[in-house]
């Protein structure tokens, strides 16, 4: 399904959220948009409120990969009960399960984001392939992005 004038603003914002991270590995940014059409959620990766982001535990990948909190999460979060029945736009990498498992949760009717790659030897893509099973299953539209 081709993605229409909203859907390429919306995944503007996101990417611009996606700038305010971080992380030197990975910039992820998501929005959340309700079912009415208005921007519920704005979110990024990064450690919660209130943890600190040094260099030394953001350049520690164990440290940091358990720490983070996703962008999709914080989005989530933001958004509260309105984004039941919206529509969540990842850009900076594919959504992985963990993240899926909460956009099903949250409600959310449509995902818009990157597809993961076919045949690579990328984690991102190997964990995006079960993520979008998972939506699939669900039964929460997903549509692939160009980002």
């Amino acid at each position: 399904m081709a993605l229409d004038k909203w859907d390429t603003r919306f995944l503007q914002v996101a990417k611009l959220a996606a700038a305010w991270s971080k992380d030197p590995n990975a910039q992820v940014g998501a929005v959340i948009v309700d079912s009415q059409g208005q921007i519920a959620g704005v979110g990024y990766n990064g450690f919660p409120k209130r943890v600190e982001d040094t260099a030394e535990r953001l350049s520690n990948k164990k440290v940091k990969n358990e720490m983070i909190v996703h962008a999709e999460e914080n989005t989530v979060i933001g958004a509260g009960m309105r984004a039941r029945g919206g529509t969540i736009y990842v850009v900076g990498k594919p959504v992985c399960p963990r993240c899926a498992g909460t956009i099903i949760q949250a409600g959310l009717k449509c995902v818009v984001a990157e597809r993961p790659a076919g045949d690579t030897d990328s984690h991102w893509d190997d964990v995006g392939k079960i993520a979008v099973g998972m939506i699939d299953e669900a039964k929460v539209e997903f549509k692939p992005s160009s980002n």
